[in-house]
């Protein structure tokens, strides 16, 4: 349809397509299990033989939310139909497909009104829509397949993206040298963009702050880790407020005035898909970051792509 934008995404998950699609209609164990930590859902009232939830999230701070109409759908699919809220009028359809007995793939399609594109992210709404579902079916998967993953340590090959990130053009700014041979201010502006990331949702979650001391030994900052660990609190009591704008536009000026606009936005990419996805309310943050350090809008989509193919290579 002409007035919708489509996204795409799916994953493999080890369990078998019953089982799936169990998980992911049993609203109450989301709710238990917190498997979407970002996202809070209580049950709205509704008609009988009707499901109605509210999910709940932040956006630069300010609390959104979505009320959704949940369908069984004639082919099995799994239905969500927004229809209040920050995403009203969107639609996403969870397929599941079996891949063997003991296997699925679970396919995501989500068609959101066009102008809802240009309101959120403009052009990064296919690629950061796409971060979305990404991490949401990462969240399920975990779940799902409970103990397959390591905890508190960042995900995917955290040097070859920030090595692929410096052959990444970035109109007039790009990786002029290494940052391991910028001033210690410049190197602690990098540092500053990529702790403003890692905490957006409010949470100092592990693998974030294990990618970040990697970036600072990457660059040769190992000493800054004391003062990361202080600012990442800092930034998460301040996440889930409008202040973390201001701090964003603080954060982008320091990068601008160190030379290093386009090594901040790359890296802090690189550093919020670790968490295996990024947020909407990341996404918001980059953006804002992104605006302020002078780095244009439309080239956001390439370099978050770009960063998490990077990441996937060789992990």
């Amino acid at each position: 349809m002409s007035d919708t934008i489509r996204v795409n995404a799916s994953l493999r998950i080890e369990r078998p397509a019953d089982v799936v699609g169990q998980q992911y209609r049993d609203i109450d164990h989301h709710i238990r299990n917190n498997v979407h930590p970002d996202i809070q859902y209580a049950w709205e009232p509704a008609p009988d033989g009707k499901r109605k939830i509210r999910a709940t999230f932040h956006v630069l701070g300010v609390p959104q939310y979505d009320v959704s109409e949940l369908e069984d759908g004639a082919d099995g699919s799994f239905v969500i139909r927004c229809v209040e809220g920050t995403n009203a009028g969107m639609v996403l359809v969870h397929r599941f497909v079996p891949l063997g007995p003991n296997a699925t793939l679970v396919e995501l399609v989500e068609d959101a009104p066009a102008t809802l594109a240009r309101k959120l992210l403009g052009p990064l709404f296919v690629a950061g829509a796409r971060q979305v579902l990404r991490k949401a079916l990462i969240e399920d998967k975990r779940d799902l397949e409970q103990n397959a993953f390591s905890a508190g340590k960042a995900a995917g090959n955290l040097e070859h993206a920030l090595a692929f990130m410096r052959r990444v053009e970035g109109g007039a700014a790009s990786f002029v040298r290494p940052l391991a041979e910028r001033s210690p201010a410049a190197k602690r502006a990098v540092l500053d963009a990529t702790c403003l990331l890692a905490v957006a949702d409010g949470k100092v979650e592990a693998g974030e702050v294990d990618a970040v001391g990697r970036l600072a030994q990457i660059i040769g900052a190992s000493d800054e880790r004391p003062w990361l660990e202080q600012r990442a609190r800092e930034l998460s009591a301040l996440a889930r407020t409008p202040a973390i704008v201001a701090e964003a536009t603080r954060i982008g000026r320091a990068l601008v005035a160190e030379g290093v606009a386009f090594d901040g936005i790359t890296a802090a990419v690189v550093i919020a898909l670790v968490s295996e996805g990024m947020s909407l309310g990341e996404l918001e943050l980059l953006r804002e970051l992104a605006r302020v350090a002078g780095i244009a809008e439309g080239s956001l989509p390439a370099v978050v792509e770009g960063a998490e193919r990077a990441l996937m290579t060789g992990a």
